[in-house]
């Protein structure tokens, strides 16, 4: 019997010593339980990067004979590209008498690509013994046109849908309907605009605009061009001279009948002026 109740007494003190030690550990899993909580509460603000679209204009001075070279090798880097990623807008050059003058390159590079462009096209112009004279990047911020374009875009399509349902259903009267109708013709046009317009502000995000301007150097003067300069010359003076002789002449044979009557009627107030004189 007295073992029976020690051991009933040392089960007792056993469950009480357990009930004391894992008494501590309820907060501490708790607190576990609530740190789950506040981290899913903690979410990255998420920021919305502006639309840009950029525009570069670089300007090169070049040596009169590399000048056509170095455009069409700037043509040639963008045909390599491909047209998903450049594509030719303009190119013009002023080659007069043999002599490179000055030159318009204008191109549509996909943003991503043109910085790479331009860096290839400044190296390409210090390897033709060039050098840059100015460079110009502007990025306009299209976000704003973007996001009021697209918001007119869901008016008109809302606006476009109510108004078919009901021409469809034929509700209403029948000048409603008629006034249903034109609304959705003009409905239908502004949607369309503003389709094309959100095509045009996303191809300019997508697509840089590159302008180059090629400048030439001023060549060394020779006996050869100072003689053909000299001769031009010549030639300008003689030109002038004729032309001046031609308008001389033309205006002496309109002005001639004229002063033939007149100097006939001075001739003949003259006469008799004198006529009357003793008189």
């Amino acid at each position: 019997m007295r073992k029976v109740l020690a051991l009933g007494c040392a089960a007792l003190l056993a469950g009480c010593s357990s009930n004391e030690e894992g008494s501590p550990a309820a907060p501490r899993e708790d607190v576990a339980a609530g740190e789950p909580s506040a981290k899913q509460g903690a979410e990255p603000l998420k920021v919305a990067l502006p639309q840009l679209a950029y525009r570069y204009t670089l300007s090169f001075l070049l040596p009169d004979g590399r000048l056509a070279e170095t455009q069409e090798a700037h043509r040639a880097l963008c045909d390599r590209l491909g047209p998903a990623r450049c594509q030719l807008a303009a190119l013009t050059r002023d080659d007069a008498e043999g002599r490179a003058g000055s030159a318009v390159l204008k191109l549509r590079v996909a943003a991503a690509d043109a910085p790479y462009f331009t860096g290839e096209a400044g190296r390409q112009v210090t390897a033709a013994g060039g050098r840059a004279l100015n460079t110009n990047v502007v990025g306009d911020d299209v976000s704003k046109e973007l996001i009021d374009t697209s918001a007119r875009i869901r008016q008109r399509e809302l606006l476009v849908a109510r108004l078919t349902e009901m021409l469809r259903t034929r509700k209403g009267s029948v000048g409603e309907l008629v006034e249903a109708e034109r609304n959705v013709t003009a409905a239908q046009e502004e949607l369309d605009k503003a389709r094309a317009w959100q095509r045009e502000l996303q191809g300019r995000v997508t697509m840089a605009e590159v302008e180059i301007h090629y400048q030439p150097l001023a060549a060394p003067a020779s006996g050869t061009s100072v003689g053909a300069a000299l001769g031009e010359a010549v030639q300008g003076s003689a030109s002038t001279f004729v032309w001046g002789m031609q308008l001389l002449l033309s205006l002496a044979i309109y002005l001639l009948p004229w002063g033939m009557v007149f100097g006939a009627g001075i001739a003949v107030a003259t006469l008799l002026r004198r006529h009357n004189r003793p008189v």
